[in-house]
């Protein structure tokens, strides 16, 4: 009896074991299906994120900032001077609110301005241009990719007609994967619309353009016969909401009135309309202002037909102008005539009218050049000299200057010095870049903040630096025992760098551009990248820069990439207007480029403007096999012979040697000067360069970005270097920096730099060559023979001293970057 209650005891045990068995094994694939069908759906989730379109941080907070913005009316509205038509710069106003950018005119240098000061493009949707011609439209290639990089989606177009074909010749140097660029052609489409203001073209058309009438000219528009102006009115800022009234109407506190503040009419839930005027005070008074391009005289007579639809003289009931301010992108000549003087008579006498031409305002406000150069002329005042613009503007114009400053005038009196009494004549001076316009809150010309120079603050910046003024005295101590050599070296060619910097500008750096001058009056443009023709005239200053672009001989383009030729268009308008004044036709200047940018001249040439009689075009491929020999149809150039290879970039890519030989040297073998253009390590450029005097190299990436230099198909400083090594070039000036490099490269020279007490060891030069003696760095404005390429290396202690804060930064990167590759290689091996 006892053994078979114990054996029914266990049998028991055993069920209860088993069931417990069977419901944990039921639980396990329960489980196991679970998670089967939990990363069943992880796997589709992520599928269907890989599905969806990548959208950036950077683009979600565009179209969130834009979605919120869409149904308000701004409280903020400021014109800003982008650039102010003075000589090497362009005449372009941003139009800003806190919600939404517009730019009028994009002339060459606008983004570089735009980078510089620090105008964020990100918002910018709508372009207005005057004309189709270069200074209104030379600066939109280098700026469309500038605003695609910042994740603009659309930018709309708006001016004369022929812009959508400018675009389409523009879309083979000029590659928008990303950005969707539209033309509105102004002529046909009158009146643009959104929540911030409407805009009116009014079409001026040239009185005699080619024998027609200002009539025929209007009905068959042609080339440059016309002009777009721009008449713009701010919609009105709903009053502020009056609680009393919405109280007497029935309004609840919540979320209508905030409808209502912001002019929305709501219905009550008991169905009453309750209209946004009822409960607030009066609008804001009616604003407008007004975009005016006169270009030449010519247009005068079609104004005066217009002239009705333009002049406003309404006073508003707080005695302002209805038209506040008038913005005339017009030559000194139209300002100076009779006509237009009597026509700008007529407006109200308190609306503020500001000039754009080169005339009127002398700085073209680049800072950042000048406070570099003064920086740099400490270490060798022939190397780098002050820019002409800046002895321009503080000698000559010193007094003048220091009359319009803002803080001479003080109180608000500053804001507006256009005076009702004192008419047309005292028109404003010197009007530079960052001068802002205060249009909603109402306040104003504001010029608190606009570009001015101050050179006494950027020497001051380098004397409390650490090291730099112990080195620099020591280092010209040193130079005085280098000059005594009585080694002679010849004259020419002397080496002027515009542009050092790679695919876009920077404030420190332009893009691609070198004058070499090979006799008195010849010159050669290696590269002509956008606002070459500025630099050129901020550099020498603007009757010297007449001079050279008079006595430019050749322009030689070493491949199609914008940054490389952008220029090109702007420097030919200018030798044809030079020539117009001249007593004698010029001869015409040699571009020497890829023929494929013919089509692209020829467009320019049909379409726009007749540049076809100021140069002669001759294909980089002719001179592969057999050199140009211009020793007798050049003989006034110094330059006997041209040759040219292909180089390792993108196809048609070349790289080009100058054998120059002055007039006045009787030495048996010319000069050579080899310019790589773009291009990674090649043999045929070390074939060609053999035994060269100089060697201009592109390097534009520090050695650890080796990799990142042959994907974009270019070199590293070493490999520079080591390609003029191979071709046993005198002397290597390397250039086409990344813009990570706005100062100073990252040298593979660090253990050559000797610290001050090792100086003082060891003077100047050390006896056994560093492998950098026969390195040159170039820097925009640097202007150089053969003399003083023999010393340049000396110059490296000191120079990095100058630039240690952005030395120190480079070797930072540099140091993360190892770092992050030594964790990459880690997770690898394990």
């Amino acid at each position: 009896m006892l053994l078979t209650l114990l054996r029914n005891a266990v049998r028991a045990n055993n069920q209860d074991i088993l069931k417990q068995l069977l419901l944990n094994k039921g639980v396990k694939k329960t489980r196991d299906m679970n998670s089967k069908q939990t990363t069943q759906q992880q796997q589709a989730k992520a599928k269907d994120k890989a599905d969806k379109p990548v959208v950036l941080r950077k683009e979600r907070q565009q179209q969130a900032a834009k979605k919120k913005a869409v149904p308000y009316i701004p409280g903020t509205v400021t014109l800003q001077i982008l650039g102010a038509g003075s000589n090497g710069s362009p005449a372009s106003v941003y139009l800003f609110t806190d919600q939404s950018r517009y730019l009028f005119n994009c002339g060459e240098g606008t983004q570089r301005l735009a980078h510089e000061h620090k105008t964020k493009l990100a918002r910018l949707e709508q372009i207005f241009v005057t004309r189709n011609t270069w200074p209104s439209i030379g600066g939109l290639p280098g700026l469309a990719l500038t605003v695609q990089d910042a994740g603009v989606k659309e930018l709309s177009l708006h001016g004369p007609p022929y812009l959508d074909n400018i675009l389409m010749s523009m879309r083979k140097f000029v590659v928008l994967k990303n950005l969707q660029l539209k033309t509105v052609d102004c002529t046909v489409t009158q009146e643009f619309e959104d929540s911030v203001m409407t805009v009116k073209s009014l079409s001026l058309y040239h009185s005699k353009q080619n024998g027609q009438s200002a009539e025929s000219a209007e009905t068959y528009p042609n080339k440059d016969s016309v002009v777009i102006s721009y008449i713009c009115t701010l919609k009105p800022r709903p009053g502020p909401l009056n609680l009393d009234k919405c109280v007497e109407h029935g309004v609840p506190p919540g979320p209508l009135l905030g409808l209502l503040k912001n002019g929305i009419d709501v219905t009550l839930e008991n169905g009453t309309l309750v209209k946004s005027a009822d409960v607030s005070e009066p609008n804001e008074n009616p604003l407008s202002f007004i975009f005016l391009d006169i270009p030449s005289v010519d247009f005068l007579e079609n104004l005066e037909k217009h002239k009705d639809l333009l002049i406003n003289k309404r006073i508003n009931t707080d005695n302002t102008p209805e038209l506040a301010v008038m913005v005339h992108f017009a030559p000194i000549e139209v300002l100076n005539n009779n006509v237009y003087k009597t026509f700008l008579e007529k407006f109200a006498p308190a609306t503020q009218h500001i000039f754009l031409n080169a005339a009127q305002n002398t700085f073209s406000g680049y800072i950042a050049a000048h406070r570099i150069q003064y920086q740099l002329n400490q270490l060798n005042p022939k190397v780098f000299p002050i820019l002409a613009e800046a002895t321009q503007l503080l000698g000559g114009l010193n007094n003048k200057l220091k009359k319009t400053k803002l803080e001479d005038v003080g109180g608000n009196e500053t804001l507006s010095r256009y005076s009702e009494s004192s008419g047309f004549e005292q028109k404003l001076q010197d009007l530079n870049t960052m001068s802002i316009y205060h249009l909603r809150p109402r306040k104003g010309l504001d010029r608190t903040s606009e570009a001015k120079l101050q050179p006494t603050e950027y020497i001051n910046e380098t004397q409390i630096l650490p090291d730099f003024p112990s080195m620099l005295e020591k280092f010209k101590a040193d130079v005085k025992n280098l000059e005594s050599s009585p080694k002679s070296f010849p004259k020419y060619p002397i080496i002027t760098f515009l542009g050092t910097g790679s695919c876009i500008p920077n404030k420190t750096r332009n893009v691609s551009a070198i004058l070499v001058q090979s006799q008195d009056n010849s010159y050669v443009l290696l590269d002509c990248g956008e606002g070459t023709l500025g630099q050129i005239q901020r550099m020498f200053g603007v009757a010297k820069a007449q001079e050279i672009v008079k006595n430019l001989k050749i322009i030689y383009i070493s491949h199609l990439h914008a940054d490389h030729h952008i220029g090109l268009i702007g420097l030919l308008t200018e030798r044809l207007k030079l020539e117009t004044n001249a007593e004698e036709k010029f001869q015409k200047v040699m571009v020497m480029a890829p023929k494929q940018i013919e089509p692209w001249l020829n467009f320019y040439q049909e379409c726009i403007h007749n540049i076809k009689e100021s140069y002669e075009l001759v294909g980089n491929a002719d001179m592969l096999n057999e050199p140009l020999d211009l020793s007798k149809t050049h003989a006034d150039l110094g330059i006997e012979s041209i040759a040219t290879c292909m180089v390792k970039h993108c196809p048609h890519s070349f790289g080009v040697k100058l054998n120059i030989r002055p007039i006045e040297d009787r030495r048996e073998e010319p000069l050579s000067l080899v310019y790589s253009g773009d291009s990674m390590p090649c043999q045929d450029l070390i074939d060609l360069g053999q035994n060269c005097t100089i060697l201009i190299h592109e390097a534009t990436m520090e050695d650890d970005l080796e990799d990142e230099a042959k994907l974009k198909m270019h070199s590293t400083i070493s490999q520079a270097i080591q390609q003029g090594k191979a071709m046993n070039a005198q002397h290597i000036i390397l250039t086409h920096f990344s813009q990570r490099y706005a100062k100073l490269p990252r040298l593979p020279m660090n253990n050559q730099i000797k610290n001050e007490e090792e100086m003082e060891a060891e003077p100047l030069p050390s006896p056994s060559p560093s492998p950098m003696s026969n390195v040159s760095i170039a820097f925009d404005n640097m202007h150089i023979s053969l003399e003083e390429l023999q010393n340049f290396h000396v110059m490296y202690p000191v120079m990095r001293s100058l630039f240690a804060d952005h030395a120190e930064e480079l070797e930072q990167k540099a140091l993360k970057r190892e770092m992050k590759l030594e964790r990459k290689r880690k997770l690898m091996s394990s």
